[in-house]
């Protein structure tokens, strides 16, 4: 059975339990485990009253980064800060495993034998250290734009956020995964994180905010959730 709330489709779910249990899937498909007796006045209650929650968990469940595919093979093709490149797999026996850009091609050399698993790691280095060196390029106009000064960045492959602000150590964390999209997005996520660091709540003085210092935000956000 389902039941719509604020337009979320929820699957009900009746099982011999005492109480109910509402929860969002990975795949954002949302469940409430209810006892089998429950009568279907109350359950209409129970979701009423969660209905906020549900649409936030919804959204963030919706906006999560997609995983990125391992791309190993010769032809194949990664995007580098918005736009394609192809994949050459160079094997040379007793070569040290490394990639490098060259124009449009990230030349990949593995020895021989080289699992999946080996080639995507090294490929990922090579992503690692050009996000590495955009973040020092770009953090700095930005702090110098906002006046906010961030102590330490890092990077680091998160499956659920472009980016994360520890406000208390002043410490930004970067989504590796940002590399694939246009440089606007690293700009307008690093604007993001600074900002939290006067306003850590996603409320109408934090959009202010990044209105004033990133006008096309919206724009911009919308371009890296797609």
């Amino acid at each position: 059975m389902t039941i719509t709330v604020d337009g979320i489709p929820v699957e009900l779910v009746r099982r011999r339990m005492k109480n109910m249990y509402l929860r969002v899937k990975n795949d954002g498909r949302a469940v409430l485990s209810a006892p089998l007796r429950m009568p279907r006045a109350d359950i209409d209650a129970f979701l009423a009253a969660h209905a906020a929650w549900l649409r936030k968990t919804v959204d963030a469940v919706q906006r999560r980064p997609p995983a990125a595919p391992a791309h190993t093979a010769t032809g194949e093709t990664l995007y580098l800060w918005g736009a394609p490149h192809v994949l050459v797999v160079r094997e040379v026996p007793g070569a040290l495993p490394r990639a490098k850009k060259d124009g449009a091609r990230i030349v990949l050399t593995v020895r021989p034998g080289t699992d999946d698993a080996h080639r995507a790691a090294v490929l990922k280095e090579i992503l690692r250290a050009e996000l590495e060196r955009a973040v020092a390029e770009r953090l700095p106009v930005i702090e110098a734009r906002t006046g906010l000064h961030a102590r330490e960045w890092h990077t680091k492959d998160m499956k659920t956020r472009w980016g994360t602000c520890n406000v208390r150590a002043r410490r930004i964390w970067v989504n590796l995964q940002l590399v694939h999209h246009p440089r606007i997005c690293l700009d307008y996520l690093l604007l993001h994180e600074l900002l939290h660091l006067v306003e850590t709540h996603h409320n109408a003085h934090f959009y202010a905010l990044m209105t004033r210092y990133m006008p096309a935000w919206k724009d911009v956000r919308a371009l890296l959730n797609r």
